[in-house]
């Protein structure tokens, strides 16, 4: 048996709500295929130390990553790719992959970007069956005003505008003004099928990029 330690740098306090279980759940999809029994352990939030909080990103990110080093074999970097995906890339996520591979240069441990073409909450309109059973509810897709087709999430220009307006629909003023659309998210990651994610281009780069770290740390066999 390996054991098989994750963890998250994210980009604010509500996408460390969705994106947990999401990554925990992709992860052991992808392992059912490893080359043993692999135990994957709860996704670590990491945070920048306080005395960093004015430094750039990647070195935030990097002394996060040496704060819980040991702790993980994969740090997953989340940042909103704002309708310029392979760009915020190269800008946020590759620096923090560079510095921490010469900095802590582990061989237990790989990076893995997360990137949504614009906000991370266009992943969680990607399952309408979610969404009702998270906002308990049973209003249509077209209802909540959401796409039909996973992959058409990356079109929506504000993802985040479109959630709240599915969440005001399905609860209706009184409610909506308890509780908001990011208090579900914990409850939408645990939900939203992985099959329906991956019919986002995002998702699949994202989840391509966990395989080859997967193989690279190997506990996945090399694609052939």
């Amino acid at each position: 048996m390996q054991y098989l330690g994750l963890a998250l740098f994210a980009e604010g306090p509500t996408d460390y709500r969705f994106l947990p279980p999401i990554l925990r759940r992709t992860t052991e999809e992808l392992c059912l295929n490893a080359r043993t029994i692999v135990e994957i352990g709860d996704v670590l939030n990491l945070y920048s130390p306080e005395k960093y909080r004015d430094a750039d990103l990647a070195t935030k990110i990097l002394e996060a990553a040496k704060a819980a080093e040991g702790a993980y074999n994969i740090l997953f970097i989340h940042t909103d790719g704002e309708g310029k995906p392979n760009a915020v890339y190269e800008q946020r996520i590759q620096p923090a992959k560079e510095l921490i591979a010469a900095e802590l240069s582990s061989q237990l441990e790989r990076t893995v970007g997360v990137v949504p073409v614009r906000e991370m909450e266009a992943w969680t309109l990607v399952d309408g069956d979610a969404l009702r059973d998270a906002f308990g509810t049973v209003l249509d897709d077209e209802a909540l005003g959401i796409p039909s087709r996973p992959r058409e999430v990356e079109g929506i220009l504000d993802p985040k505008q479109t959630l709240n307006q599915a969440y005001a629909e399905a609860v209706g003023a009184k409610q909506r003004r308890r509780r908001t659309a990011a208090d579900f998210f914990d409850a939408i990651g645990e939900r939203v099928q992985l099959a329906r994610l991956r019919q986002v281009p995002a998702f699949g780069r994202f989840e391509q990029e966990l395989r080859t770290a997967l193989v690279e740390l190997n506990y996945l066999h090399q694609a052939r």
